[in-house]
C-alpha cells in the first residue's frame, strides 16, 4: 500500500510540473509572439474597425442576449458584450455546440457530443464541431469563422465569430425560431443569372481583346524576334 501510494504521489507531482512547464511555454510564445506588421496589420486594423461598427449597432449585445435566452441557464451568463468577455465567454467551445444541439432538436437532428474537457485540443475540437453544424443548419460558408478566431481572444478576429453567430441567428429567425433573434439584418438570397448559347455567343462575339483591335499605345509584338535568333543593334 505504501509502495501503491508513494507512486499515485509521484505520476500526480509529475502531472502538476508538466503542466506548470506547459502553462510557462505557452505565455512565453504568446509574449514572444511577433507584432503583425504591413498588409497582415492593416487588415487587423480594419477588423476592430468593423467590431466598433456592429457594437454601435448593437449586434454583439443582440447574440450575448439571444445565446443566454437559449441556454437560460443562471451559470451561462455572459458578464459583457465586448468582445473579450464574448471570448472568454464562449472559448471552449462547450455553450456554442450546446446552442446548437437546441437548435438541432428544433429541426428533429441528433444532438452533437462535445467534451468538458478544458485543453486547447478539445475546445477547439467543440468549436469545430459548432462550425459544422452552424453550416448544416444553413449558414453560408463564407460566414464561418476559423476556430482560432474564437479561441485566441484577438479583437480583429472576433469580428468573424460575431458575424457567424448574427448569421446563424438570422437563419433561426427565419425559421420562426424561438427565443427569437433580436438582431437586425437579412439573409442573402442566392440571385442566379441565366443565359442562353445565342446570348452567351453574341457577348463573346463583342468582345476583342487589346492585342487584336491595333496598338493605339497599348502592347504590341514590335521589337519581338523569334526564338534563338540574335537581336541585331545597328
Amino acid at each position: 500500500r505504501e509502495t501503491f501510494a508513494l507512486s499515485l504521489s509521484c505520476s500526480s507531482s509529475f502531472l502538476v510540473e508538466h503542466q506548470r512547464r506547459l502553462s510557462a511555454n505557452v505565455s512565453r510564445f504568446n509574449m514572444s509572439r511577433a507584432s503583425k506588421s504591413g498588409i497582415a496589420a492593416d487588415i487587423e486594423k480594419r477588423l476592430e474597425a468593423k467590431w466598433d461598427d456592429l457594437e454601435e449597432e448593437g449586434v454583439p449585445q443582440a447574440i450575448v442576449d439571444w445565446i443566454c435566452a437559449i441556454l437560460d441557464n443562471p451559470d451561462d451568463v455572459c458578464d459583457d458584450a465586448n468582445w473579450d468577455s464574448i471570448h472568454r465567454f464562449l472559448k471552449d467551445g462547450t455553450r456554442l455546440v450546446r446552442v446548437a444541439n437546441v437548435l438541432r432538436e428544433s429541426e428533429n437532428y441528433d444532438p452533437i457530443k462535445y467534451s468538458r474537457v478544458e485543453s486547447p485540443f478539445f475546445c477547439m475540437d467543440n468549436i469545430g464541431k459548432f462550425l459544422k453544424a452552424a453550416e448544416e443548419y444553413g449558414v453560408k460558408r463564407v460566414d464561418l469563422f476559423q476556430t482560432t478566431d474564437l479561441y485566441e481572444g484577438i479583437k480583429g478576429p472576433t469580428v468573424n465569430v460575431v458575424t457567424c453567430l448574427h448569421g446563424l441567428g438570422l437563419v433561426s429567425k427565419s425559421r420562426a425560431f424561438i427565443p427569437e433573434y433580436t438582431g437586425r439584418g437579412a439573409i442573402a438570397q442566392e440571385n442566379k443569372r441565366g443565359f442562353t448559347e445565342e446570348e452567351i455567343r453574341a457577348q463573346s462575339a463583342s468582345v476583342i481583346g487589346k492585342q487584336h483591335s491595333g496598338s493605339f499605345g497599348l502592347a504590341s509584338q514590335a521589337g519581338m524576334r523569334a526564338p534563338g535568333t540574335q537581336r541585331h543593334i545597328s
